[in-house]
């Protein structure tokens, strides 16, 4: 339909009708406020925004839902869990086994310091045939002084026997301990280095201690070159165990 220009006369000027575009927004509006707003502004809020919903859902997905007593951690050999200070969980290998009779020695450790159970000590690291031996070692340990520090630190491991469910490791170490002479304030310091062998055998997809011998010595001094019957004259691992981490 053509345009119906009848009502215009000569030498008037057309009229052009208002209209009501919905992209023209009234003075003092919330859209006219919004297009005084810089675009750089606008641009960061959004980003901001955007931001904050992911570390909202980050934060969601790691939290976990509240502390508990077990710590997931992972390694190459294990502990693969840590439960009231106690690491445990370790692979089906030679390495897992060697490093679970290495922490169960430091744990050992701490349970003579006071600062975990035996009864839990049990529940996450022995084997249902312990050895009296064995389970002597945790239950005879008295607590020490509050004031005494003792470290325990491995210097060599050997496995001096391996098959899929059973294990036997030498470590050789040196305990370091201090504490109070006699009350007098001055501080002792005794080091011992000491061959502990600890039988762990594969049971409920764990290694489980089940036995356990001990000897002092030898000292550094004396195996230079290693008598042949001396686990020491074997070669040992290279730092595949795991170190007690409280």
């Amino acid at each position: 339909m053509a345009p119906d220009f009848s009502s215009i006369k000569p030498g008037s000027s057309p009229s052009v009708a208002a209209t009501s575009s919905s992209s023209t927004a009234e003075p003092g509006s919330w859209k006219a406020a919004y297009n005084r707003i810089p675009n750089w502004k606008k641009y960061g809020f959004l980003t901001f925004f955007v931001l904050s919903i992911v570390v909202v859902l980050v934060a969601a997905t790691m939290g976990g839902g509240g502390s508990t007593s077990s710590d997931t951690v992972r390694t190459g050999h294990g502990p693969n869990e840590i439960t009231n200070g106690i690491p445990h969980g370790y692979d089906h290998t030679q390495a897992g086994a060697q490093t679970a009779a290495t922490n169960f020695i430091q744990v050992a450790n701490q349970v003579s310091l006071g600062r975990i159970t035996a009864e839990d000590a049990k529940s996450n690291l022995v084997g249902s045939e312990a050895t009296d031996a064995l389970t002597a070692v945790l239950d005879d340990s008295a607590s020490q002084a509050e004031e005494t520090v003792m470290n325990v630190l491995p210097a060599l491991v050997n496995v001096t026997d391996y098959s899929d469910d059973r294990a036997v490791v030498s470590v050789w170490a040196v305990s370091a301990s201090q504490n109070d002479l006699s009350g007098t304030g001055n501080v002792s310091v005794i080091t011992i280095w000491a061959t502990t062998t600890v039988t762990v055998q594969w049971e409920n997809e764990d290694w489980k201690a089940v036995d356990w011998s001990f000897r002092t010595g030898p000292e550094p001094s004396e195996v230079s070159f290693p008598e042949g019957d001396s686990t020491l004259a074997e070669f040992g691992a290279n730092g595949l165990y795991t170190f007690f981490v409280e």
